[in-house]
């Protein structure tokens, strides 16, 4: 990505495009739980390919993986066996975060406190779009 000075009379052009998941979008065109839902999506992806190189490796407790919040500078770890890993990812709607991350998550319901993680359910369009962009899902 292009980096724009921050001189004054700068500003980025108005036609400037982002690609997001190989799609074009306009800055500024996303509604918040759209890129709520695509922010946790993308940490999903992360943790799938964390969950599979753990399972090849036969290391199946306390597996840290990247907390699934939706501030994208997040780097919090939360160590989750592939049991419990597996049990999250039972629906697309469903995500872990590190307490005190969920202020960022936009609606969505608290299905567990885990003393560790908690375990949300995305509702309204972060569900849909999380939904549309699980990796597991034939949606």
């Amino acid at each position: 990505m292009r980096a724009w000075p921050l001189q004054r009379g700068w500003a980025r052009p108005r036609d400037e495009r982002l690609r997001v998941d190989g799609e074009e979008n306009y800055f500024g065109m996303q509604s918040r739980e759209e890129r709520i839902g695509r922010n946790d999506s993308t940490f999903r992806e992360a943790n799938e390919r964390i969950a599979k190189a753990a399972s090849g490796y036969d290391w199946v407790e306390q597996v840290p993986f990247i907390c699934e919040c939706a501030t994208e500078s997040c780097t919090v770890i939360v160590n989750l066996s592939l049991v419990e890993y597996e049990e999250v990812r039972s629906r697309p709607t469903r995500f872990f975060v590190s307490p005190g991350h969920q202020a960022s998550e936009g609606v969505v319901s608290l299905l567990e406190d885990r003393g560790r993680y908690l375990l949300l359910e995305k509702e309204g369009l972060a569900g849909e779009v999380a939904t549309e962009l699980d990796p597991r899902s034939d949606s």
